[in-house]
């Protein structure tokens, strides 16, 4: 089968919506660190519509990709066997789908091959932005207690600026030094990962690498670099095998780099410092000026509900995401918790009705076309749970009346999951980036569910609060005697 590039395009049928001609690039005014396919699904969707709207005008905001990652070299040059074209298949719910083939992705550097070349990018005159989807672990920060994490190996490795860079912190740095020296003036670094206050998060982070790094560079960053917060969201699964051979079957080429996602879609960002930015808000992006509320809405909301569903969804057998949410007892918990738990912390969102973002999202959930797996979910829980779902937990326990029930399910469901997959293979399948530490702690199963509670990394002084453990300890007492149905039954009865 003829594979997907600028040779083999026009043999696609009229159904796929191809890319427009433009007058030509010669810059690249967008450098993306994490080329994912949340990223191709999302960011580099925006820019396409974009280029596609205004072809001469916005013809140079194309987007560099780099990847720094160890398994990322083999994407990088298949990636780059299509001429970086790809496919982005958006499903709704109905069976309908839009299929669009983006050319916005010009190319892709693997950074540990390109490590100058990335460097060289960065400060680039023509470099306006460079954005991130390098997930919460990407930041280097331990976000409960606000600080930079300096015992990192790769940290310390990129502290000496005669060292190749390891780390995106490594590379800015770098990067902006030399940008600085040559005079180019500053650009824009936005965060896409679903991370409260992104921007604060991503700016408090590297000028803390650059205070030790070089405090003249520290200086110069705070002066001329700007930080936007931003809030992203559309559901896009890994594209499967089956999903790239039915693509084949109906529109006759092979893609590797085919995206799947869900026709909605969402990206609000701070209008702070981005006066050179193009008219993006003209194809779907908000502008506002304070993207926090939105981003608490989507956080607690829709991630601690993706949380929910998968870890529920798992502990009752289910392995897709739109047959767990269609299951009436977790469609019922997930909305004492969006109702009870979550929405009464939140603050209000101007011009959104809260209860119905919620059934917004739960149908969103239920898009079979998706067929998200629940293990996509579960995956990096540690990263997950205490950005999504801790936050609701620590604002309702200051409450006189506080309402966990659900939040306290959810993470006894995680230990529960851990359970089961340490007594299968030692958690050999386990995808988190604190696999590792995490296996420690159920050496000994009797004592796992407190060990578990109590590691401080994940849930900080959760383990001291009387409200929490009682029910977390009753709840997992019932997950040991497979009492699942059961259990989710009693939450339910107690609403």
């Amino acid at each position: 089968m003829a594979r997907l590039n600028k040779k083999t395009l026009g043999q696609l049928p009229v159904a796929v919506q191809k890319p427009s001609p433009t007058s030509g690039r010669s810059k690249n005014h967008i450098l993306h660190i994490g080329v994912g396919g949340f990223h191709r699904s999302h960011q580099a969707y925006t820019w396409h519509k974009l280029r596609q709207r205004y072809p001469q005008q916005y013809a140079d905001w194309t987007i560099l990709g780099v990847c720094l990652m160890p398994a990322d070299r083999a994407f990088v040059q298949q990636f780059a066997e299509q001429d970086y074209l790809y496919t982005l298949r958006m499903r709704a719910a109905d069976g309908n789908d839009d299929v669009v083939v983006i050319d916005s992705i010009t190319e892709v550097l693997y950074g540990p091959d390109d490590t100058a070349a990335v460097v060289h990018a960065i400060a680039h005159v023509d470099t306006r932005i460079i954005s991130f989807t390098i997930t919460e672990g990407g930041y280097n920060t331990d976000f409960d207690n606000h600080q930079f994490i300096w015992s990192n190996a790769h940290i310390q490795h990129d502290l000496e600026p005669g060292n190749p860079p390891k780390t995106v912190f490594g590379y800015l740095a770098r990067g902006l030094a030399e940008r600085k020296e040559k005079g180019v003036g500053g650009l824009v670094l936005m965060s896409c990962d679903n991370i409260q206050e992104n921007g604060h998060v991503l700016r408090h982070a590297l000028l803390a690498f650059l205070e030790r790094y070089d405090p003249v560079l520290k200086k110069w960053v705070a002066d001329h670099v700007s930080f936007p917060n931003s809030m992203v969201d559309r559901i896009t699964p890994v594209s499967t095998p089956d999903d790239k051979a039915d693509f084949e079957a109906r529109f006759g080429l092979h893609d590797d780099m085919l995206v799947v996602s869900e026709d909605f879609f969402q990206w609000v960002l701070e209008d702070t410092g981005l006066t050179d930015i193009p008219p993006i808000d003209e194809v779907g992006v908000q502008l506002v000026g304070d993207v926090r509320p939105y981003e608490a809405m989507k956080l607690s909301i829709l991630n601690a509900g993706h949380s929910l569903v998968g870890l529920l969804g798992d502990a009752l057998g289910y392995t897709k995401i739109h047959e767990a949410v269609k299951n009436p007892v977790i469609a019922a918990i997930f909305e004492r918790y969006a109702l009870r738990e979550a929405i009464p912390v939140l603050p209000a969102v101007a011009g959104v009705d809260l209860r119905v973002y919620f059934r917004t999202v739960r149908s969103r959930f239920s898009n079979a076309m998706i067929n998200d797996a629940t293990a996509r979910i579960i995956s990096g829980s540690s990263d997950k749970i205490p950005k999504f779902l801790l936050p609701v937990v620590d604002k309702n326990l200051q409450r006189g009346d506080p309402q966990v029930t659900v939040a306290v399910l959810v993470v006894a469901a995680w230990w529960y999951y851990l359970h089961r997959a340490n007594k299968q293979d030692g958690m050999a399948a386990v995808v988190d980036n604190k696999r590792e530490e995490i296996k420690v702690l159920f050496a000994d199963e009797s004592t796992s569910a407190d060990q578990f509670l109590q590691y401080r990394p994940v849930f900080g002084d959760l383990s001291a609060n009387p409200v929490f453990v009682t029910n977390y300890t009753k709840c997992v007492s019932m997950f040991r005697k497979e009492q699942v149905t059961e259990l989710l039954n009693h939450v339910l009865e107690g609403a």
